[in-house]
């Protein structure tokens, strides 16, 4: 019972994304630069590295399985009881399915599904039968400031 899912949420981001992405670290760095800020210039850089290896890292596909004990993602092993439950994202506009929210106590993981619709749904219908699906999960307001921006 498994399915093929991206190691994080992947955002599907066109030119103008990229475009404005650019002009905004250009222009934090040119002014970093016109500042005499050659720390903040430094410091620039090595978020964008950050996040450039981060991105790298995040668009791998992995499987998730589940079984009657636990759910296995890539090479980490979770016991079953360690959930409360998980959230389907659908995209509002399509209605496809987007994204699987897993939810703990504390936190959530969420990830992008890379498999056919077939194979998601039975997927899906297998993690009824061993976890509570929820109808919402709690975001900060900083995290739907960045899943808004698609960061």
């Amino acid at each position: 019972m498994s399915v093929l899912v991206y190691n994080w949420e992947k955002f599907h981001r066109n030119k103008v994304w990229y475009l404005i992405f650019a002009v905004v670290f250009a222009s934090v760095f040119v002014l970093s630069l016109l500042n005499n800020n050659i720390v903040g210039a430094i410091l620039i850089f090595f978020l964008l590295w950050w996040y450039f290896y981060y991105s790298t890292i995040n668009n791998q596909v992995i499987k998730m399985t589940i079984t009657d004990t636990q759910l296995l993602v890539w090479n980490k092993t979770y016991p079953r009881s360690f959930f409360i439950g998980y959230v389907v994202e659908i995209y509002p506009k399509t209605q496809q399915i987007k994204n699987i929210v897993l939810l703990t106590p504390r936190w959530h993981i969420i990830y992008s599904f890379d498999d056919s619709i077939e194979q998601v749904r039975w997927f899906l219908s297998q993690m009824d039968s061993r976890l509570p699906m929820l109808a919402d999960f709690h975001q900060t307001t900083l995290e739907k400031f960045s899943r808004k921006i698609q960061l």
